[in-house]
């Protein structure tokens, strides 16, 4: 009797966790203009007239129509419009590990051509905003990380590997994220003495529970600022801050500027 389990395949698929923001179809002109801009999400870009420029040291792209674009997450990159350009764009990350996107380790942007025929079809199905575009559109990214994904394949595996091992971890720590949020309380949960799980972690991961919790609120705190219309006094509540000021205190001392700061300068980059 043939009885094979294909777990392994089925973790792959159920550990991999898309989130899309920022689905956008816009113009812009010369004001479109950043120097040195990195983010924590995959950024793609898919190029409908016009034209635009992506730069660094290492590379310098002219971003033309039919053409998709993908900037991997933490990517530092500058862009320049000088005339115009028209766009779909959405935004996304892709981690089996929390905070660890698949692509952040790409290290390149990835570009590719778009026929008139799937052009044509993305159009209709973004502007129905239903739940099969929605469908339509985590298949989509699917398929553009599988195009892109080659030479992170072994990154993927131990990814999985070490998920497991913590996985009651990462998930007791995104359901109960807060401000006083206790690496005690992590431990207590999960089942383990401090020391133990907390060396551990360091040698696998190659961070401390604590730097991983305080990254984590961040995170959570950037992705509040720029998808959300929270003020800061809800984010301050919601993240169970003791206060606002010490809340943009927090932020700012991890991200070197305040989180009305990041608010503003972020939302004009899309």
């Amino acid at each position: 009797m043939l009885n094979h389990n294909f777990k392994h395949l089925t973790d792959l698929f159920n550990y991999t966790n898309i989130k899309v923001s920022h689905i956008f179809h816009r113009s812009v002109d010369s004001e479109w203009c950043f120097n040195n801009y990195c983010h924590n999400f995959n950024r793609v870009y898919i190029i409908l007239d016009g034209s635009a420029v992506l730069f660094n040291s290492t590379e310098n792209i002219t971003m033309l129509p039919n053409n998709i674009y993908v900037i991997p997450a933490k990517y530092t990159y500058s862009c320049r419009c000088d005339e115009y350009m028209e766009k779909f764009f959405f935004h996304f990350t892709a981690s089996i590990i929390p905070q660890n996107d698949l692509l952040s380790n790409i290290g390149r942007i990835a570009a590719m051509p778009i026929s008139n025929d799937e052009l044509s079809l993305l159009r209709e199905i973004l502007y129905n905003e239903n739940i099969q575009s929605a469908l339509f559109l985590q298949n989509y990214i699917r398929t553009l990380i599988l195009q892109i994904i080659e030479p992170i394949t072994d990154k993927i595996e131990r990814d999985i590997t070490v998920y497991r091992k913590y996985e009651k971890l990462y998930k007791y720590i995104e359901d109960n994220l807060s401000a006083d949020i206790s690496v005690a309380e992590v431990c207590r949960h999960i089942g383990f003495s401090q020391t133990y799980i907390g060396q551990k972690f360091k040698n696998d991961t190659g961070s401390t529970i604590k730097q991983y919790i305080t990254s984590s609120i961040i995170e959570r705190m950037q992705y509040m600022l720029l998808v959300t219309t929270l003020s800061i006094n809800d984010i301050t509540k919601e993240l169970r801050f003791d206060s606002e000021s010490y809340c943009s205190k927090f932020f700012k001392k991890h991200m070197g500027i305040s989180p009305s700061e990041y608010r503003h300068i972020h939302k004009g980059i899309i």
